[in-house]
């Protein structure tokens, strides 16, 4: 398998690890427990779990250069806690259809900061896919109504806070994803997120609510599948180096994912413009593949006159 095809595929599974989360979520909210105990337990136990892995199998990976060391506290901080802050803020002062939408403005930031930062091009192909990937979003979560969203300033700027905190997190990890390994990242990101994120939660009320054993369930499953494997996929993936920008569209799949498992285990309606949203999503991730396609196609090109070249130049030499 090509190194960059393995990257996608493994963006592309943490999306969908990250699509879980609204199932473990709401079913945690069902149980009465604020959004930020969910959010401090689920840092704690991923955190937590990652340190014993690590430490029983491979502690090299617990040890971090002080140049790795400045971009995972900004990681915490940026793209962690202050994105649970704002993306929260955006759902309690409007609606959870309005902060979801406004939270998947995440990969015009990313296509946006990586051109500055990374200097990527922006491609016929990548600024369709851009386009299809919004609107897909947009289709997919409000069912095509505006009047599911609840516009308000305040909300507004909450909502696109969030998108830029979480598109953040491509752009800090990219610049290390090669030189540090992703557990290793994942684990210290986590750990500075609870740490800048402690004075803003309520763990005890975990304790408080007499919690049974399916509330533990939820909230390791919270951690370990749609929090520990989603990071170190997409981490993972952005070392094989695919495109920050393109990466923020293929993540986006956590929408259709999340769509489909509120359908499956909520019955939440899945026709009309939500189907279209998620026909949408899917042909953003396939339109941003076109660009490699079509690279491929002129390198082969290239290599094929090249070798012309040489067989006639030989033919040549040979021939006098």
């Amino acid at each position: 398998m090509l190194k960059k095809t393995k990257g996608y595929l493994m963006i592309a599974t943490a999306g969908c690890l990250w699509g879980s989360v609204g199932f473990f979520v709401k079913n945690l909210l069902d149980a009465q427990l604020p959004l930020s105990t969910i959010i401090f337990w689920r840092m704690f136990f991923a955190f937590i779990i990652l340190f014993l892995y690590l430490y029983f199998t491979d502690k090299s990976k617990l040890k971090i250069d002080r140049e790795i060391l400045k971009y995972v506290i900004a990681i915490g901080l940026i793209s962690q806690c202050l994105f649970n802050i704002s993306y929260f803020t955006a759902i309690r002062i409007t609606s959870i259809a309005t902060a979801v939408t406004l939270l998947y403005t995440a990969p015009i930031f990313i296509a946006l900061m990586a051109r500055i930062f990374f200097r990527e091009l922006f491609t016929t192909n990548k600024i369709i896919a851009l386009l299809l990937c919004v609107t897909g979003c947009f289709f997919t979560v409000t069912g095509g109504s505006w009047e599911t969203l609840q516009l308000n300033s305040s909300g507004i700027l909450a909502g696109l806070a969030a998108g830029l905190t979480f598109g953040s997190l491509t752009i800090l990890s990219k610049p290390i994803a090669n030189k540090c390994h992703p557990y290793t990242i994942v684990f210290y990101s986590i750990g500075f997120g609870l740490m800048f994120y402690l004075p803003f939660s309520h763990p005890m009320i975990l304790f408080q609510q007499g919690s049974g054993y399916i509330i533990w369930f939820y909230m390791l499953s919270l951690s370990i599948i749609s929090t520990i494997f989603a990071y170190l996929f997409y981490i993972g993936g952005l070392s094989m180096g695919i495109e920050a920008s393109k990466a923020g569209i293929i993540s986006t799949i956590e929408v259709v994912v999340a769509v489909i498992v509120s359908y499956l285990f909520f019955n939440e309606q899945l026709a009309g413009w939500k189907l279209l949203g998620i026909l949408l999503v899917i042909g953003s991730v396939i339109t941003v593949q076109l660009d490699r396609l079509v690279s491929r196609k002129r390198n082969n090109k290239r290599k094929r006159q090249s070798l012309l070249k040489s067989k006639n130049i030989s033919r040549q030499n040979s021939s006098n």
